[in-house]
């Protein structure tokens, strides 16, 4: 087997398992490492054409970070970004399309495949070259949960262009068993013994019938033969939780790629142009001129600009999504943020989705009262989020959670390496992991990079802070 990077055993041996098989199934926590195994699997087959379908925004983090930590060879990858307008993405396209390369990844967001534009490009793809083998993956695939819902329909008919196919989930049941049948239908029609979503539902669910006026309709009031399930999906499918894998570190991190939206993009371009000119023209001098430039700049890559009244404003992101789409498979989970806003943020986002009660913040402006009831709220399970800044950095117990994300990092070392350890501490029976969103090639990765390095951005002298923010 060829590998970029050095797998784990249980890495290592799922490899081994579905590398020459024609379809499986990486139900496999988040933790665990299922996008290095995908990509080792894709790396050990010859010639390919390879489609990946997740849902928006984490298709880039295929590009931006996991291709090219993991996948063992040259390849050429195209990412959706909407139907092409200008000549030169145009050109990109048709030479992507007309490329012979070994190796071609189609990256794109399954929710493309709804529309005429995104699911031609997808075929089109797959027709380029009819001698070549296909591969279709689909990431987060409870995506494809519902039989009924046109992006599943187009996923299902474009996989049967494919010779093989793959699922990357971590939870593939959100609202019951009945979630697999359109995944299982995606993998092979004969992957279950069941031909119609009838069937699978009459053998799996409970049905009651259920009169509202002169209605009668059908309601599931629960499941049945679970067990008879399971052993159906045992011989492609592989589950694996972090507290199963003896031989992943106690913890490990990984980097979630968030794209910018226009509108930060021109900010933060403008911004930064700005503050290369002040400092080339002298105007910033001081050390704690050139942090403050920093915040600024930071502050547009996490969703909002503060006015010179203070006010802030927020901008459109794609850093909330990402967080949401990242708390559908990983619950109970703690967030840290570098700022007040990003809390206001995320509270909101979250209590419109999960309800008022399932989040708890703990920040400088919560009430010293307050404070325990949040880690109490959280710690008993009443809560599924605990929402936190450099507050809650030191000194806390919140190990009820195994999931950590870093919505926005602080510049303070000691921060960032004190609230590591508020879900990694004595009590904790499960591996830990940490997820940092982080805008590619743009100040995120610099403060993240300093902080990796052990280095205090708030200590550093004038050129180094030049350094990064250019």
């Amino acid at each position: 087997m060829l590998y970029k990077t050095k797998p784990f055993e249980h890495q290592k041996a799922a490899v081994e398992r579905f590398v020459d098989k024609p379809y499986g199934a990486l139900f496999c926590e988040m933790g665990t490492g299922k996008t290095k195994i995908m990509l080792d699997i894709l790396g050990n087959n010859d010639s390919e054409d390879i489609v990946i379908a997740a849902p928006n925004g984490l298709h880039f983090n295929w590009e931006a970070l996991e291709i090219p930590k993991h996948f063992p060879h040259t390849c050429e990858v195209y990412t959706w970004r909407g139907m092409p307008t200008s000549k030169t993405r145009k050109r990109d396209l048709n030479q992507f399309l007309k490329s012979d390369a070994k190796y071609r990844f189609l990256l794109i967001n399954v929710e493309a495949l709804r529309t005429k534009n995104g699911y031609s490009l997808v075929q089109d793809f797959l027709s380029s070259w009819f001698s070549r083998n296909k591969q279709f993956v689909i990431d987060e695939s409870t995506c494809i949960k519902n039989p009924k819902a046109q992006q599943t329909r187009a996923v299902l008919k474009l996989a049967e262009m494919c010779h093989k196919r793959w699922l990357l989930n971590g939870t593939p049941i959100t609202q019951g068993p009945l979630d697999l049948f359109s995944q299982c239908r995606f993998l092979n029609k004969t992957a279950l013994p069941y031909n119609t979503y009838t069937a699978f539902k009459h053998k799996f669910a409970i049905e009651t019938t259920m009169t509202m006026g002169q209605r009668s309709f059908k309601k599931i009031i629960g499941y049945q033969n679970v067990e008879e399930l399971t052993k159906l999906l045992e011989p492609f499918s592989l589950r694996l939780e972090k507290k199963d894998c003896l031989d992943l570190p106690d913890k490990t991190f990984s980097t979630v790629s968030v794209e910018l939206e226009p509108q930060q993009e021109r900010l933060y371009q403008r911004m930064k142009d700005e503050c290369i000119i002040e400092f080339e023209t002298g105007n910033i001098v001081t050390a704690t001129m050139a942090l403050t430039q920093l915040v600024k700049l930071h502050q547009i890559l996490t969703g909002f600009v503060t006015t010179d009244e203070g006010e802030a404003v927020s901008l459109k992101n794609n850093r909330v999504k990402m967080l949401l789409q990242i708390a559908e498979t990983s619950s109970p989970l703690v967030i840290f943020c570098a700022y007040k806003e990003n809390v206001r943020q995320l509270h909101e986002a979250l209590t419109e989705k999960y309800g008022e009660d399932s989040v708890v913040v703990y920040s400088g402006d919560t009430p010293l009262n307050q404070r325990s009831d949040a880690i109490r709220k959280f710690q008993s399970g009443r809560a599924q989020f605990f929402i936190g800044t450099s507050a809650a950095a030191k000194g806390l117990t919140l190990h009820r959670a195994s999931t950590m994300v870093y919505y926005s990092n602080n510049y303070s070392l000691e921060t960032r390496l004190q609230s590591q350890d508020r879900i990694h501490r004595i009590g904790q029976d499960n591996k830990c992991t940490y997820i940092d969103l982080v805008v590619p090639n743009t100040l995120d990765d610099a403060i993240l990079k300093r902080l990796k390095q052990k280095k205090e951005l708030s200590s550093m002298v004038l050129d180094d802070l030049i350094e990064i923010i250019k």
